[in-house]
This record gives C-alpha cells, structure tokens and sequence, in this order.
C-alpha cells in the first residue's frame, strides 16, 4: 500500500475514532469556547431587551433556543422592566408565533404591553437590521442582545460591524447546547456548532 494511502486510511480512521467519542460524550464542548462571548448584566442596565428568535419546532411550536432566549428575557425583566423585543422571520402579522410567545412570556410575569415584535428578519444580520429603527424609536441607548451560546460571538460581530453602539450580549447559563443526554441531543449540538463556525467564516468573507 502507498504511503499516502496509509496516512489516508489512519486520518479517517482518527476522524472516525473522534466522532464517535463526540457522539457518546460530550466532548463536542471543547469547541463551544471561541463562540461565547456573553457577559454579566447588572438590573441597572438596559433599556431593551432584544431576543434573537430561534425558530419553531415542527406543529409551530416554540423551539429550544427560542425558549431559552425568552426564559432569560424574562429573568433580566423581573430585575428591571424593560421592553422586550423579539425578532424572527416567523413572527409576521397574524402568525401563531405571535400569541404563543407572548402568553409564554406573560406567564412567566411580562407586562403584555412590555413585548414588541419585529417579523421580517431571515438571518441574525437581518436581526439587527430590522431592529435598529424599533430600537432607536423607543429612544432606547443601553441594549441588552439575548441569544444563546453557540450564537453569540457571531451577534457581537454583526454589531460592531453594524455600530450598533451601546449593547450587551447577556451571558447564558442554563442552555440545550450545555444540555446532551441523548444521542439525538448531542447530533443537534454539534450540528448547531458547526454550523456556527461556518456561519462565522460567511460573514468575515461576505459582511452578511
């Protein structure tokens, strides 16, 4: 067998070796690092609250990652009452996401009038597009950005390219992507990962 061969066979079988550990341990983590990039907020700080919408489960359901966003949302509420701006391509006019969100976030004790919606965006680019006219509207100058994990180190970017001026990505603690115990669990973690990281090489080649 040809050299080159050999080496071949011996870096698949590594890859083959490193997937399946990552698949039944949750080894994937060590790539979770780089993409965080939230910090601490104090219940003094902040005029909006900006939840980047995660996506609907199938039956329009609320997703994992947009729960968790939401759940944190309303956890700075109950420190400060700020409005809440939640921003996604599924919350057009007259979704069903609209009233499943919002009797969510009543339940866990948020003013119906302290919520807001923003329905077009398709991308986190279009996130902060979109929201910046809402944003500057309410006359809002300290804005809190809550997102998961796996997905803030790419916000932060999108922000300072966007010079969106005073904001603060929250740090989260309790999140699906800390969270694999199931194998089904942790396809979809290393899937939200990865996808990440080819996300983030994107916007550094094509700004969007």
């Amino acid at each position: 067998m040809k050299k080159w061969k050999k080496n071949l066979l011996i870096i698949v079988a590594l890859l083959a070796l490193l997937m399946m550990v990552m698949l039944f341990t949750n080894l994937y983590l060590i790539f979770l690092p780089p993409l965080e990039a939230g910090a601490d907020v104090d219940g003094t700080y902040g005029d909006v609250i900006l939840v980047l919408g995660g996506g609907l489960k199938k039956g329009r359901q609320i997703g994992f990652s947009t729960e968790e966003r939401l759940r944190l949302a309303a956890q700075l509420y109950k420190e400060k009452q700020r409005i809440i701006l939640i921003s996604g391509g599924s919350l057009y006019r007259g979704s069903p996401a609209i009233k499943k969100i919002t009797d969510f976030l009543v339940l866990l004790g948020v003013k119906l009038a302290d919520i807001r919606f923003e329905g077009k965006s398709q991308t986190t680019f279009d996130n902060f597009a979109y929201t910046r006219k809402m944003i500057n509207d309410m006359n809002a100058k300290e804005i809190i950005v809550c997102t998961s994990p796996y997905h803030q180190e790419r916000a932060q970017m999108m922000l300072e390219y966007l010079k969106f001026g005073n904001f603060k990505i929250v740090r989260m603690t309790q999140s699906e992507i800390y969270q694999a115990d199931s194998l089904t669990q942790r396809l979809r973690n290393m899937k939200l990962i990865f996808r990440e990281y080819m996300a983030i090489i994107k916007f550094k080649v094509f700004k969007k």
